[in-house]
């Protein structure tokens, strides 16, 4: 929200560099500048008010995952007693600490779990939006990309499942359960004698 503060305080100010396009719009051509800035000005108060409709303690929220971005930084964390004791050990762990500085924040928050579950499972628990989220795009992405008027006909779960899955699989068994990995063997030593 910060940013919208910023464009909205330039633009007031006639400075409409933050949005390029707009700046060449506007430096190309005769127009009522003030009326356009108006414009955008009016359309940086909507798109704050849509996003704390949809995020309404945004702030409070993100100040109450401290603990999770980085739990050797942070003094008190709104978290059950039970977990802040954890946390307090967590913080004071120096092996815990290079391995922080090491991996992802969710392999760090994995690794935790180890030695402190319940922790652990507080902060996966708030990271999981995220990347459920993005996993969602991912998947509409790659269902965009297969469900073309040229491809419309195929099994479009089938597809999916192997366009986004992170399991690589295993071919040589795939084939010799299916059998078909043995007549493209026995294919391939009657044409090369090998």
């Amino acid at each position: 929200m910060k940013k919208t503060d910023i464009w909205k305080t330039a633009c007031a100010e006639g400075e409409p560099g933050c949005f390029p396009q707009l700046t060449s719009y506007l430096f190309n051509g005769a127009f009522d500048r003030t009326a356009i800035m108006k414009t955008v000005d009016t359309h940086l108060d909507k798109l704050k008010d849509e996003f704390h409709s949809y995020f309404p303690n945004i702030e409070e929220m993100s100040t109450s995952l401290n603990w999770i971005r980085n739990p050797f930084m942070v003094q008190s964390a709104s978290i059950p007693v039970r977990l802040r004791e954890s946390l307090a050990d967590v913080s004071t762990d120096e092996g815990l600490k290079m391995k922080f500085s090491a991996t992802t924040l969710t392999q760090f928050w994995c690794d935790v779990g180890r030695e402190y579950p319940d922790l652990a499972k507080h902060a996966i628990k708030e990271l999981l939006p995220f990347s459920s989220a993005y996993l969602c795009e991912v998947t509409f992405s790659a269902m965009a990309h297969i469900k073309t008027k040229q491809r419309n006909r195929l099994d479009l779960e089938k597809s999916l499942i192997t366009a986004v899955t992170t399991v690589s699989p295993r071919l040589t068994k795939l084939m010799m359960e299916t059998g078909s990995g043995v007549s493209l063997i026995q294919h391939h030593v009657s044409r090369t004698g090998h």
